[in-house]
């Protein structure tokens, strides 16, 4: 690369302009029609992406998850999620599942083969139950945290003993202090494809979640061939960030019409399989791919607002 071409690099995994990009994701939602960060529904939303992405940085700066000091891919995710504004109009619920399962995500990285770990595999499992209080779907990690116990090998019985006490707490609370009602059986309904696809301005959110997806499958792909390089722990901690990536990937695409609910937290997993690209084509011109990136999400924003 020329020195021009270098410096440039320097500048994009700069921490300005991370702080760059949150700020004009910021303002990208602030600015999007039919969306008040004075209203308690928007702004707390906001609130809750930007605090998914200090838990990010926090547990990559911990693990050091990208071997990178770079802040780049924590501006990418708020970034991205601004391209999609309406997602600030839909509830807590997506924001919430991704600070969630990050911050899951991030205690479970400090079990990896340790025997005491009980308490906070407790922990973990209660929150996912918890927010499942809220919204089932947020069921369908247990298992892939489950599956995270292996990774961090420490998958013994009373670990899994730990793991359903944290499951049932928060609803032995609520239900024996009668917050909520006993729960119905849920129902499964099959919904046409077609009938999502006729919904008003779903056309450029579609169009940013499958471009996010690309993405993702694309970094995710040839990143994991330089994460079979990294020592045991690495491997580990880095395997069960791209598994939690696969899971909700796919979840997004098999409960399609639910999908407003994942699309943060599957922002934050290319987020992170981003910056491990961009950590490893940093001397080859990767600056190309980082900026398309950024266009392409502006574009994407663009289009929403205006459909």
């Amino acid at each position: 690369m020329t020195r021009r071409e270098k410096h440039l690099t320097n500048v994009i995994r700069s921490r300005g302009v991370a702080v760059l990009l949150i700020l004009l994701g910021v303002w990208m939602v602030s600015v999007a029609p039919g969306i008040s960060l004075f209203s308690p529904l928007s702004g707390a939303a906001l609130l809750i992406t930007l605090a998914t992405a200090a838990v990010m940085i926090s547990a990559n700066r911990q693990f050091n998850l990208l071997r990178s000091t770079s802040l780049f891919y924590a501006g990418l995710f708020v970034f991205s999620c601004a391209a999609t504004p309406s997602l600030f109009n839909t509830g807590l619920v997506p924001p919430l599942l991704a600070l969630t399962v990050m911050a899951a995500m991030w205690i479970m990285f400090t079990i990896y083969n340790e025997r005491r770990s009980d308490r906070r595999i407790f922990i973990i499992f209660a929150m996912l139950s918890a927010g499942a209080v809220l919204d089932w779907t947020f069921l369908f990690f247990i298992p892939v945290f489950i599956a995270g116990i292996g990774q961090m090998r420490i998958l013994r019985p009373k670990k899994i003993i730990a793991a359903l006490i944290g499951i049932l707490t928060p609803w032995w609370i609520v239900l024996g202090l009668g917050i909520i009602p006993i729960p119905s059986v849920p129902r499964i309904f099959f919904t046409p494809p077609s009938l999502l696809l006729h919904t008003p301005g779903i056309w450029p959110f579609l169009a940013t979640v499958a471009f996010t997806v690309t993405i993702g499958f694309f970094t995710g792909s040839l990143s994991l061939i330089r994460i079979l390089g990294f020592n045991a722990r690495a491997r580990a901690v880095n395997g069960f960030l791209a598994l939690i990536g696969i899971a909700t990937g796919s979840l997004a695409i098999v409960n399609f019409t639910n999908l407003t609910t994942y699309v943060v937290l599957l922002n934050a997993c290319v987020a992170f399989q981003v910056g491990h690209f961009f950590r490893a084509t940093a001397s080859r011109r990767g600056y190309i791919f980082m900026l398309s990136l950024i266009a392409g999400y502006a574009g994407l924003y663009i289009w929403s607002i205006l459909s």
